[in-house]
């Protein structure tokens, strides 16, 4: 991508305009490919690329600068491959609720619930890593390991609960992925939110509204106030590099807020 943007970037412009990080700097695509020393401020949320003519994509030209870095690349593997704290079985289930290594950290009430809604429909869980934040740093991924495991516990459906773990295993393996909510959806459960939803689209999910096509079954009502930010702050790896930079996303969604609405939905 590097290559590639050198060669094809028109200095449009349109990139600057659409990324806090972009215009933080006063630089496009092509002058980032230049700047090794602030790929780690790049949130890899690719609305860069959204609105890019020739197609260039910010996150995969940031991948690429990222993957000199041998000490952050051995702490990632060291930590996500294998997980340090992953919680899997070798019972067999050809239905696996998928929790990803982030979400039950978070979420450990809702993980509890999720398991026990699962349990009743002998459908077993797993809390392991995806290897997205491998891939994101620049890394070569094997996914050979992981494909093995899911296999011998016999599983055909994967129903993930995090966003990119669901659009990670879409674009790398065979097995049949849908989200928790379509889960929930197909099996009658849940309420409707009988209240206007104002919903902040997760990166992994913003190009394409997979996920929130079941989501939005559940909605009354909803709108997205929250499109001119780029990223929750937890994207690329931002935050373990640059706190400061991560913790200034917050005060946008705060000075929205503020000024029109008083609820973020997410997922």
């Amino acid at each position: 991508m590097i290559k590639k943007t050198r060669k094809e970037c028109i200095d449009c412009g349109m990139c600057t305009k659409q990324c806090t990080f972009l215009s933080k700097y006063d630089i496009n695509l092509k002058d980032f490919t230049y700047k090794e020393d602030i790929r780690f401020e790049c949130f890899m949320c690719d609305n860069c690329k959204d609105v890019c003519p020739k197609d260039l994509s910010g996150s995969q030209i940031c991948r690429q600068l990222k993957e000199k870095d041998i000490t952050n690349e051995k702490k990632l593997k060291f930590m996500k491959n294998p997980y340090l704290f992953k919680n899997t079985s070798d019972k067999k289930s050809e239905k696996l609720l998928y929790f990803g290594c982030n979400y039950p950290g978070y979420y450990p009430k809702t993980c509890e619930k999720l398991i026990e809604i699962c349990k009743e429909y002998n459908i077993d869980f797993s809390v392991d890593c995806c290897q997205k934040p491998i891939y994101d740093n620049g890394s070569e991924v094997d996914y050979t390991n992981m494909k093995i495991n899911l296999e011998k516990k016999g599983v055909k459906t994967i129903i993930c609960v995090c966003p990119n773990c669901y659009h990670t295993f879409k674009k790398t393996s065979n097995f049949d992925v849908i989200s928790i909510f379509e889960f929930l959806y197909e099996n009658n459960i849940g309420k409707k939110i009988d209240t206007k939803a104002n919903v902040y689209f997760p990166c992994s999910d913003r190009h394409t509204l997979e996920i929130f096509e079941y989501i939005k079954k559940y909605l009354v009502e909803y709108n997205s106030p929250y499109e001119s930010i780029n990223c929750c702050g937890l994207g690329g790896g931002v935050i373990q590099q640059n706190k400061q930079i991560a913790m200034q996303i917050s005060k946008q969604f705060e000075h929205i807020m503020n000024d029109k609405v008083q609820n973020i939905y997410t997922y």
